[in-house]
């Protein structure tokens, strides 16, 4: 891959990088039967506890849909559950059940293979760096233009 030109286009690059770092993870974590959104789920609950569809959903960057579609699974595996918020019952809160918590310990020592395999691969001070720009991508304040609702800055 090494040959490949440059990428003229920053979301191109990223989302190429991504899909390609994807599947490092999607292979580690493969034994447990997880892919990485998947596990991103799983272990941003565990760290932060319950949170309601529309938080977890902001919370990894993602929009209500998607995050519904990769959580079904989940429900049928009994790793998470799905309840009404007791203070606000329009909202969906999400709850790692007991499997949950198992499989995310579980799955949190294959992810730290991968992770430690990258870091050897691209550099530790290079993966270190990249975390911190890619923070810094994930924070920006950008326009959103021609969508519904929102105004064209």
């Amino acid at each position: 891959m090494a040959d490949l030109a440059p990428e003229t286009c920053s979301c191109s690059a990223l989302r190429q990088a991504s899909r390609h770092i994807t599947r490092l993870y999607d292979d580690a974590l493969a034994p447990v039967g997880l892919g990485l959104n998947q596990y991103s789920i799983l272990s941003k609950l565990s760290r932060l506890g319950p949170k309601n569809l529309q938080h977890l959903a902001d919370l990894l960057v993602m929009d209500r849909s998607t995050l519904g579609h990769l959580l079904r699974p989940l429900e049928r595996r009994d790793l998470p559950t799905v309840g009404v918020a007791e203070q606000d019952r329009r909202h969906r809160v999400i709850t790692l059940t007991v499997q949950g918590v198992a499989l995310t310990k579980q799955a949190r020592r294959l992810w730290a293979k991968a992770e430690r395999r990258f870091e050897h691969a691209f550099g530790a001070d290079d993966a270190l760096a990249l975390l911190m720009m890619l923070r810094r991508v994930t924070s920006l304040e950008l326009a959103m233009r021609n969508r519904p609702g929102t105004p064209a800055g």
